[in-house]
């Protein structure tokens, strides 16, 4: 698939050959961009520099032979050392170095040389998803000049290259059904993009424009039960929720009747302290609290405005509260200063009506968001008649390509 010379090294070398159409797209994007200095990198997993034939040589070679310098080619292969490899980049980085050869575990992770890539070039097929990443990573990466960039994916029909091309499909679906919990058809467009480039890839490989349809097919009939799937996931979840709104808007009515009948007490018995009284009560408040830091039960501490007061069980200082207990038990946070606590607990106690509106509020939130789920549980499957032609189709499609035939 990369070059029949690797394993039939006797054969002449062949223009429609990777190694002859990647040197071509080299070569013109080279003398394209020839005054902005701008560089391009060539991955290769395979067939890397050593004495025999090997594709790195051979593509230099043919660079040179186009007009390209040699001094402007570079392995990764040939920087050994951290320095070497530092003064490498810099060179791309500054269009000193206008092509660049390299394997993705040398030139992948981690290789800053973006400044001025206007192409990336894979010649072969790595083995994990992620390679590919990582490869395209370079190039489409924050500190570039160039807007727009190419990539070029050099195939090879009828070759190993639609079996590579079907193991990263298979990785990367694999991947996908841990990554994606999505409930939009957005969202799984998105996450299963790469899946049909990879699957679009192999058909071309295999060169047959009515393969090519069938993966197209099968790539959108599996995208539409996957949204189907999910569809029916989230009616699920929105039935679910829908049993259990009654529960939650009686706990809300039970809130607010509660808010407003500790608001009458509140206004009943609400008395002004003066300086002293303020003074021993919030002194009193806060010692509560450090005596009973960690205690093992709940300690009543005194009755103030018709509430009784009260620390928690297990409470820590820094991060203390007490519990103010009408007709309804409210956790109010009073932080860690004396001062501080009376002045919360007033605030607390001046905003009950607010928190009343607040539960209101949440009431009527969750009353339309109840309405909303009827609504939406009403509807038809979307996917269902698109499932059903897209079935058909490819029904269609395997009997043209005698895919149901045994010979």
């Amino acid at each position: 698939a990369l070059d029949l010379r690797l394993v039939m090294p006797e054969l002449a070398f062949n223009y429609e050959s990777k190694i002859g159409y990647c040197a071509g797209n080299i070569y013109h994007l080279y003398f394209k961009y020839f005054n902005e200095k701008l560089a391009q990198l060539v991955f290769c997993d395979t067939s890397t520099p050593k004495d025999k034939f090997n594709v790195y040589d051979d593509l230099k070679r043919l660079l040179v032979k186009f007009g390209i310098p040699a001094d402007e080619i570079a392995f990764i292969h040939d920087a050994t050392t951290d320095t070497l490899r530092n003064k490498l980049f810099e060179s791309v980085r500054k269009g000193r170095i206008r092509v660049l050869i390299g394997s993705t575990f040398k030139l992948g992770t981690g290789v800053n040389v973006q400044d001025k890539l206007i192409a990336l070039h894979h010649l072969d097929i790595p083995w994990r998803p992620s390679d590919i990443v990582q490869r395209e990573g370079r190039i489409i990466r924050q500190g570039n000049e160039n807007e727009k960039v190419y990539i070029y994916r050099y195939i090879t029909e009828g070759s190993f290259d639609a079996y590579s091309w079907q193991l990263l499909e298979s990785k990367q679906k694999m991947i996908n059904s841990l990554l994606k919990g999505c409930m939009t058809e957005r969202m799984c467009d998105e996450v299963e993009e790469i899946v049909l480039n990879y699957s679009e890839i192999k058909a071309l490989a295999l060169g047959n424009p009515l393969i090519k349809k069938r993966v197209e097919l099968s790539n959108e009939l599996n995208r539409n039960l996957l949204l189907q799937k999910k569809y029916f996931e989230y009616r699920y979840a929105m039935e679910m929720e829908l049993t259990d709104i009654p529960n939650r808007i009686k706990v809300l009515d039970e809130k607010i009747s509660y808010c407003e009948a500790d608001m009458e007490i509140y206004d009943l018995n609400k008395v002004t302290l003066d300086e002293q009284q303020r003074k021993d009560l919030r002194t009193l408040l806060y010692e509560s609290i450090i005596n009973n830091e960690l205690a093992d039960e709940e300690t009543y501490i005194c009755n103030y405005q018709g509430f009784q007061i009260s620390v928690p069980a297990n409470i820590i200082r820094d991060y203390a509260y007490l519990y103010v207990e009408g007709n309804y038990k409210y956790r109010v946070d009073v932080g860690s200063s004396e001062i501080g606590v009376l002045i919360r607990l007033d605030n607390f106690l001046e905003r009950l009506e607010k928190l009343r509106d607040e539960y209101f509020d949440a009431k009527v939130t969750l009353l339309k968001k109840q309405q909303d789920i009827i609504d939406e549980l009403a509807k038809d499957n979307p996917y269902a008649s698109v499932i059903e032609a897209l079935e058909e189709e490819l029904e269609r499609t395997d009997k043209l390509l005698g895919v149901n035939i045994n010979e």
